[in-house]
């Protein structure tokens, strides 16, 4: 469901996209390797969901990069942060929803606030897991800004840098 609803989305809003098979990818490590092996050179995702206080939290970033949950804790309202189990994420943003294939946005669920590394918008593309760890979707991040623009979802820009890490509405 998810995969399909992405679909809609990229064919509603006239977005160009590419989309790859590949074998399973279920760690970074597998996803590493199997961008090596196609053009899946490009910017990759990371998208990870998080618990606090009763409420979760995706969090979308470059898939090299580490994502530290202390750095949320003013915006989650707690340093009390861990990751979301499979059965909540299951729960949260649909059935077939897998720890190893969130997908950056296509869930029905517009109550989880989504925040997005800044970062991914320096870069022509960006490519995701359309919850489906065997398939891989590149567009072009300028049109991910648009996708992000037209959610209901709360949407919010991180910026991570060596001593600072800021947050901001898009």
């Amino acid at each position: 469901m998810i995969y399909e609803n992405i679909k809609k989305i990229l064919t509603d809003m006239q977005i160009s996209f590419d989309e790859i098979e590949h074998a399973e990818s279920k760690t970074c490590d597998d996803s590493k390797r199997l961008r090596s092996e196609a053009w899946l050179e490009w910017v990759w995702s990371k998208n990870i969901v998080f618990h606090c206080k009763g409420n979760f939290y995706l969090v979308t970033t470059l898939g090299d990069k580490d994502i530290k949950a202390r750095n949320f804790k003013h915006e989650f309202g707690s340093k009390d942060i861990r990751f979301a189990s499979e059965d909540e994420i299951s729960q949260i943003l649909g059935n077939d929803a897998k720890i190893w294939s969130i997908p950056p946005f296509g869930f029905s669920n517009s109550e989880i606030p989504v925040f997005v590394d800044e970062e991914i918008f320096t870069h022509e593309y960006f490519m995701f897991n359309p919850a489906i760890s065997t398939k891989t979707i590149r567009l072009k991040t300028s049109d991910l800004m648009k996708i992000y623009e037209s959610l209901d979802n709360k949407i919010k820009l991180f910026k991570v840098g060596e001593d600072e890490f800021s947050v901001k509405e898009i």
